[in-house]
């Protein structure tokens, strides 16, 4: 600076003198090392507007403010502009340099210029340490030009000839972590760099050093995203690792307690990875994972946090044709958790899914409606961040809207009356069906509107169910009956066939006894047989069945008659009872269906002779007794003296014409009869009776 003001002090004085103008010497802007060595110095050419430049001179020395030499001898013309120093030597020696211009008025000898500023080389000092470099350097002017750029880009050597920068700076002094892996020492050159507006580089010598073996562990990378895609393998994104050494990712897995090495990926950039390995379970539970760096040396980076993928579960409702999904939830992702959105899809395999509704964050379930009965669905969730960029996915869970099975099959097989007050039904179901019970519904007429209900019967593990219905008055109608399967939805299912028990009425007639019998066709056996195969008649006397029918008929097409003769029928009270017993196959079950008990009642009979042949073909005196059980009994005979000459209380003993041992005499005799019935009848007869010989 003391010779700036000398310089301009001397041209001002020239000036007054000579009123001449002064060739100021260059402004110096870079100075650069070489990498031979060599040392370029450059400046500003000196402005000439009188012609009277005569060359530059460049000054050198190794110790600033003296031992200056001139380099390089007089330099011309006045566009010149730099001058290289081949000395070879800037790397290991700092080096000052002033340029001077040397300008001639006319008037006298040469006049040198001072020079404006003393330049120094940027002399670069590097101290290593474990995986580090130590960089500090000098200013090559001080104070900086305005016109530099005030900013050092460092640059390092490796392999040898390639330079690449590591970094910038506006200070003297960086810190480089060396990233170089090799089991011996080895040496790493750096230089920096400074521009100047002007269009020239200062650069600085070369350094070098010994560094020691990179023990430094990249740096965690962060998991972004971990989603599960349409196979349910869990995938995942995370954020490159901020150290420029790092040669890939392990990914780690949490099973059990401890967190288990997985898999890896190769290079600084490979920073997704989907999982398709043994251990892959994204469609059974949620799966933790988390990443680390590791570096070309073999240096393995601490792990960065965890991610659980989104599990998703549904729980159906078939009753109401829908599924409930529920999920755990996922951190913040992104620019916040905004919330999950529901897709859905349908069919043998997922198609598209289609987007169904979503809820805000911290909501962790969801309803799915409208599902259509015996469906295949496909559901997933996704998370998304408030800017709807950053999204994570469930896996994909497929769900089957099932509904009740219905029965194959509800047959009526039988409807038998048992009792005057009961009835029983007996009807064959399908097992496999889904089923709370059975409706069972009674009516008089066959009119859809007409049935009631009249009990339910509990579903139970065999096909074959009987209901009894302790509400009929079976003696006087007959009853259509039908089964509705409820379904384990509560709802009304399929309806059997329509069966009708058999309603017996039997009319007896005195004058030729006979017991008509009529009946209804039993309805009906079902849908794949038309009628029973035959009908038994039993007959009943005095409230005792006989165990063998009477007769066996097959069925008319409405109703059924029978006349029953039983004029050869002579004992009891004449109290007959009937019931039909209807018989047929249905699904290999032989089946029975009765009727009701009817009763038909015959008149007593009392036949009374009016003579008889002790020695004849009718040798005793008896009435004749029809359908009549005496609670008492008395025959008395008078002759004609009105003397009692018989009598008997018993109705099988008859008068043989005898009193006392002794042969009666031909003649008419009185007879009186007096009987009461069981059922507390009384007769009283008179009549005569004549004996014969």
């Amino acid at each position: 600076m003391f010779k700036k003001i000398v310089y301009l002090m001397l041209l001002f004085a020239l000036y007054q003198t000579k009123a001449k103008a002064v060739v100021v010497s260059p402004q110096v802007t870079c100075v650069s090392v070489l990498p031979n060595g060599n040392i370029t110095v450059t400046w500003l050419p000196s402005n000439d507007p009188l012609g009277e430049f005569v060359y530059y001179q460049v000054y050198a020395s190794t110790t600033a403010g003296s031992g200056y030499t001139q380099v390089g001898g007089n330099l011309t013309p006045l566009s010149t502009s730099s001058f290289t120093y081949t000395c070879g030597c800037g790397n290991t020696t700092m080096y000052y340099f002033y340029v001077v211009a040397v300008y001639n008025t006319g008037v006298g000898p040469d006049i040198t210029s001072p020079a404006l500023d003393t330049v120094k080389t940027i002399f670069l000092n590097v101290t290593p340490a474990a995986g580090i470099a130590n960089l500090s350097w000098n200013q090559s002017i001080t104070p900086p030009l305005a016109s530099s750029g005030g900013i050092y880009t460092v640059s390092v050597e490796f392999p040898t000839g390639v330079w690449t920068v590591v970094g910038t700076t506006s200070n003297l002094n960086f810190t480089d972590t060396v990233y170089i892996c090799n089991t011996f020492n080895q040496v790493i050159n750096y230089h920096v760099t400074i521009t100047d507006n002007s269009g020239c580089t200062s650069v600085s010598s070369v350094d070098g050093s010994n560094l020691l073996h990179n023990t430094i562990a990249p740096t965690a990378p962060i998991l972004d995203t971990l989603s599960v895609d349409n196979n349910n393998n869990a995938m995942m994104n995370w954020n490159t690792s901020t150290s420029p050494d790092c040669a890939g990712y392990i990914i780690y897995e949490l099973i059990g307690a401890s967190w288990i090495m997985i898999d890896s990926t190769h290079g600084i950039n490979s920073t997704n990875y989907t999982y398709t390995g043994l251990t892959n379970n994204a469609n059974l539970a949620s799966q933790q994972f988390r990443v680390s760096a590791y570096d070309s040396c073999g240096n393995n980076g601490l792990q960065g946090g965890s991610l659980k993928t989104i599990y998703l579960t549904t729980i159906s409702d078939i009753c109401n044709h829908s599924a409930t999904l529920n999920w755990n939830d996922y951190p913040t992702i992104g620019t916040g958790m905004a919330g999950f959105r529901i897709y859905q899809s349908s069919g043998v395999v997922p198609g598209p899914y289609t987007y169904i509704g979503s809820v805000p964050a911290g909501v962790l379930t969801f309803t799915a409606t409208g599902l259509i009965p015996l469906t295949t669905y496909y559901f997933k969730v996704e998370a998304y961040d408030f800017s709807g960029t950053k999204l994570a996915s469930s896996n994909r869970r497929s769900f089957f809207c099932t509904a009740p099975i219905p029965p194959n099959f509800l047959e009526l097989i039988t409807a038998t009356v048992v009792s005057s007050n009961q009835i029983d039904v007996d009807f064959f179901v399908d097992t496999t069906a889904s089923v709370l019970g059975y409706n069972i519904y009674r009516s008089t007429v066959n009119i859809p509107s007409a049935f009631e209900f009249v009990g339910f019967q509990a579903p139970s593990m065999y096909p074959l169910n009987s209901f009894s219905d302790l509400t009929v008055e079976a003696d006087k109608n007959a009853y259509y009956y039908k089964v509705v399967n409820i379904d384990s939805c509560g709802f009304d299912g399929m309806e059997s066939n329509i069966g009708r028990t058999m309603l017996l009425k039997s009319v007896g007639d005195h004058t030729t006894f006979t017991n008509t019998l009529t009946w209804n066709k039993y309805k009906e056996w079902g849908a794949t047989d038309t009628t029973p195969l035959f009908c038994n008649i039993f007959r009943g006397i005095d409230g005792v069945f006989d165990t063998n029918p009477i007769a066996v008929v097959s069925f008319g097409e409405q109703e059924t008659t029978y006349v029953d003769d039983v004029s050869n029928v002579l004992k009891g009270e004449g109290n007959f009872i009937y019931k039909i017993e209807a018989q047929g196959s249905f699904y290999g079950f032989n089946t029975t269906s009765f009727s009701n008990i009817s009763t038909s009642k015959q008149e007593s009979e009392v036949y009374i002779p009016n003579a008889f042949t002790p020695n004849g073909v009718n040798p005793i005196f008896k009435p004749s007794n029809t359908w009549v059980n005496y609670a008492s009994y008395q025959l008395d005979i008078f002759n004609r003296f009105g003397e009692n000459i018989f009598s008997t209380t018993k109705a099988e003993e008859g008068w043989d014409g005898t009193r006392s041992g002794n042969v009666c005499e031909l003649g008419v005799y009185v007879y009186k009869l007096y009987y009461k019935t069981s059922s507390g009848k009384e007769f009283n007869r008179k009549g005569v009776v004549t004996l014969l010989r």
